[in-house]
């Protein structure tokens, strides 16, 4: 058991309890940012706030918390929870509604649902960097930024998880969904990267992808760390398959190297020494090393 913060009071995870008529249950309408912490420092949250308040305003949320409010918060679920390599999760929905989207929006109505939740991080089995792993091609498509803007970071995220079902279906660790161009888009859950030579290749946002906290700080270590000049734009997937190294990136992944992607096989099967270089600096970064 552990305790959890719900509007507004610390509770035991057993006991916490949201409406049934919370409209992030019956409809999705809610945002999320998930994050790490390493010791006592909540690592790159200030990003996280950032884009928790950008996916608030797309939905006209009256977020009632300041990065401050939150970090305090967050910081009392570490303690009572004992947490050092921490994994935190912050979930805001539009709170108690009415069935129908007819949910009652009175001048400063501001009762959201908020919940935070904190987790030791457990990460994955170090035998899988050192090996690497496979990705699957999706055949879902990523969702048009003409439908839903990806700079909101919603719950309402079937089109990831029809991804991860066929990643299951096939056997992959995750899937590169691409979107209605045909252009790579990102996982279901994380970004994409590759290298030729030391160049290192992304998607950019014009391709509809969430641009991760992660992300950005890999970019940034390669072009400060590693003195590696990083391009994005819109690439098509024969663009990996003469590639040195491929990865993926996220706030749970850090920096997972790819070996095999659909039925090509990316540097003879082998890790390259990119990825773990930038894994051991996002270490340092986060002050683990």
């Amino acid at each position: 058991m552990s305790d959890v913060y719900l509007n507004g009071e610390f509770v035991d995870s057993d006991q916490a309890r949201v409406s049934v008529f919370d409209q992030g249950f019956l409809y999705g309408d809610g945002i999320f940012e998930s994050f790490r912490s390493a010791g006592d420092q909540l690592y790159q949250f200030a990003q996280h706030y950032q884009r928790l308040c950008q996916s608030a305003a797309a939905l006209n949320y009256p977020l009632p918390y300041s990065q401050q409010d939150l970090e305090t918060i967050l910081l009392e679920l570490k303690r009572r929870n004992g947490l050092n390599d921490a994994y935190y999760r912050i979930t805001i929905t539009r709170g108690r509604g009415e069935i129908g989207f007819q949910r009652k929006m009175d001048d400063g109505d501001n009762d959201l649902t908020c919940l935070v939740m904190g987790r030791e991080f457990q990460g994955f089995d170090p035998v899988t960097y050192e090996q690497g792993i496979a990705l699957q091609v999706a055949q879902t498509r990523r969702t048009a930024p003409e439908a839903i803007s990806p700079k909101i970071k919603s719950i309402s995220n079937l089109n990831s998880l029809l991804g991860k079902l066929e990643a299951k279906a096939a056997g992959a660790f995750e899937v590169i969904m691409l979107n209605n161009k045909e252009h790579i888009c990102e996982g279901a859950s994380s970004n994409i990267f590759w290298t030729k030579d030391q160049w290192v290749f992304t998607p950019s946002a014009s391709t509809g992808l969430l641009e991760g906290v992660t992300r950005s700080t890999i970019i940034r270590l390669c072009e400060q760390q590693l003195n590696l000049r990083v391009i994005d734009g819109e690439f098509k997937l024969q663009d990996l398959k003469f590639s040195d190294e491929v990865f993926i990136t996220s706030t749970s992944l850090e920096v997972m190297p790819v070996v095999k992607v659909g039925d090509f096989t990316i540097n003879q099967g082998q890790v390259g020494p990119i990825a773990r270089r930038l894994r051991q600096q996002l270490h340092a970064d986060m002050g683990k090393a």
